[in-house]
């Protein structure tokens, strides 16, 4: 989309109240001159959640999130700031500019009302008195509630050759347009439909969007057992979760995912109660569908199948959520028997047991590697650790790397030292860098003068031109609040904006949990003015005396070296600013 003027910004922003739209969310209550709350993003007891109406911000003093009404937009709705914009000014009725169409968004105008149609069509299918019958009975059987069905939109395929491809003919779609989304195919004696005699799992992505179809096999001699579409504009393999689109309030609320093997795993345990499941839509967990579930988890449980291709199912998954950040534990379920068959057998609160007895990655592939090599020799016990390593090396908290490091060094009776140096030569096989998200830790986190006098400066950026007078942007030795300053800086050099709008350029340039937090501390200083020149007093102070303690070092280096003229010249600055020094604390 087209960058939308920050005019239009500030109109959606000024328009937009702040206390009526999280009031939609959570219940807030007034407190002095602002509202709290229970904090909609993590679990607490008592309210830590206030709304500055002052400043048009949100800020948790528990988890410090924080923002303004496009951030909390884009925190709870998972949304893009660009989406959050035009919701709000949708709801508002604030025209924006027109976005280009990306190809992918031309590819969903072109193809999403074929794959609904399609979907609607199967729904009808199935709820056929006489064509979905035996069907319907099946999935009864199987554990599937008649909210799971209509929740995940099951349909059917009927046995034949071209119900799909008459059907669509007869509304005017052409094969060759049935074909681009996935649902026909050319043989040799003219057009069929892909999917027959199947039960339908509509393929949605995370906005609900049909992108494509799996078909279970109803025939017992029917190959394949599961059948997917064939990649297309719209869907590719591994972009996406099977069960995400339903399960990601659930999974936002707990922050954590289960993930499943198969379709009937994911859709027996929602009808069971369990809505945090997805499936990997019978592929190899790949880093895309990883970097999905970081947007609503922060911890994993892998539940595949304990069968040989379970294993290796969850051994690939473990490698691929670690890197990406998420904390991942591995349920044990009995041998030969399924998620959806335990649940079935043994009901919701067994399985859940199940899964609150999840082990951890360490003590997973111990246990495998144990299995897999004699630990009873030196030889099996090197590669055992070896089996291990390449997924230690994969961890992001290099704490968390070094203890599972003592661990595995512990268990298997090996030099501590040893396998930490093996471990150095371990490569991860992608570079991501995306350490665990802790919500407690603000981008700011540095005490003091230099906070404080940021805070005061957000509050009023008028004050900027007083630490301009005094100081330079390289005497704030915390990155990211010298980031916030010289930002604040270039937006005043060319418009004179408001508090508010200072607050709204910082939060859309990513800063608004360090925003928010900055403005409650400036709001809790009884003399802004008193407040501001000490801290730039001391900071000046700071700054002068490191200038001096580099300067004598320069003088010693430059001595040592025996550049007499050098150290003359540095001697007189060091003089020059020793005199100015005491000027300014006489006068």
């Amino acid at each position: 989309m087209p960058l939308i003027p920050d005019r239009m910004l500030d109109d959606v922003q000024a328009r937009t109240d702040i206390v009526e739209l999280i009031g939609r969310y959570v219940p807030l209550k007034r407190s002095g001159r602002h509202f709290k709350a229970l904090c909609p993003f993590h679990k607490e007891r008592s309210p830590s959640f206030m709304v500055n109406t002052d400043k048009q911000i949100f800020h948790c003093f528990g988890c410090g999130v924080g923002g303004n009404v496009f951030s909390f937009l884009m925190q709870h709705d998972r949304l893009t700031f660009p989406e959050a914009v035009r919701q709000l000014a949708d709801h508002l009725g604030v025209r924006l500019p027109e976005h280009d169409t990306t190809p992918t968004e031309r590819a969903h105008q072109r193809l999403a009302p074929l794959l609904e149609d399609a979907c609607r069509y199967f729904e009808r299918v199935l709820l056929d008195p006489v064509h979905g019958q035996a069907a319907r009975a099946y999935l009864q059987h199987r554990g599937v509630s008649d909210a799971a069905r209509q929740q995940f939109r099951l349909g059917l395929a009927r046995a034949g050759w071209s119900h799909v491809v008459s059907a669509a003919q007869a509304k005017g779609v052409t094969p060759q347009q049935l074909e681009a989304a996935g649902l026909a195919i050319q043989g040799k004696s003219g057009w069929y439909d892909r999917f027959r005699d199947r039960l339908i799992f509509p393929i949605v992505d995370v906005r609900g969007r049909v992108v494509g179809f799996g078909g279970r096999g109803l025939s017992p001699d029917q190959q394949p057992k599961y059948l997917n579409s064939p990649e297309t504009e719209l869907y590719t393999k591994g972009r996406h979760l099977f069960g995400l689109a339903q399960a990601k309030e659930a999974i936002a609320a707990r922050k954590t995912a289960i993930i499943v093997e198969g379709y009937f795993d994911c859709v027996v345990l929602a009808s069971a109660g369990l809505a945090e499941v997805v499936s990997p839509l019978g592929t190899a967990l790949t880093d895309e569908q990883a970097r999905l579930l970081k947007r609503y988890a922060d911890r994993v449980i892998l539940a595949f199948d304990p069968d040989a291709a379970g294993e290796q199912a969850t051994l690939r998954g473990i490698d691929v959520l670690v890197e990406s950040g998420l904390e991942v534990s591995i349920a044990q379920l009995p041998v030969d028997i399924d998620p959806d068959e335990y649940v079935q057998a043994h009901g919701v609160d067994r399985l859940r047991a199940v899964f609150g007895q999840s082990i951890g990655i360490f003590d997973f592939l111990a246990a495998i590697a144990a299995k897999r090599f004699p630990t009873r020799t030196i030889e099996g016990r090197v590669n055992a650790a070896q089996f291990v390593l390449p997924t230690v090396a994969r961890v992001p908290d290099a704490m968390l790397r070094s203890e599972y490091v003592r661990l595995l060094a512990e268990r298997l009776r090996l030099d501590e030292s040893a396998v930490g140096a093996e471990l150095a030569k371990v490569a991860p096989r992608s570079a991501l860098t995306l350490g665990r998200r802790t919500r407690s830790a603000a981008p700011v986190a540095s005490p003091g003068a230099e906070r404080l006098l940021t805070a005061l400066v957000v509050d009023d950026p008028v004050r900027l031109s007083m630490v301009r007078q005094h100081l330079a942007f390289e005497d704030i030795q915390d990155p990211g609040l010298r980031r916030i300053l010289e930002r604040i800086s270039q937006v005043q050099a060319h418009e004179s904006l408001t508090t508010t709008q200072v607050v709204s350029r910082l939060t859309e340039e990513g800063h608004g949990p360090a925003v928010s937090a900055l403005v409650e501390l400036a709001q809790s200083v009884d003399s802004p003015s008193e407040a501001m020149e000490e801290c730039v007093r001391r900071l000046r102070s700071t700054a002068r005396q490191r200038r001096r303690t580099m300067l004598q070092a320069k003088i010693q280096t430059a001595q040592a070296a025996g550049h007499e003229q050098e150290v003359e010249r540095l001697l007189r600055e060091l003089q020059y600013m020793l005199v100015e020094d005491q000027q300014v604390s006489t006068g």
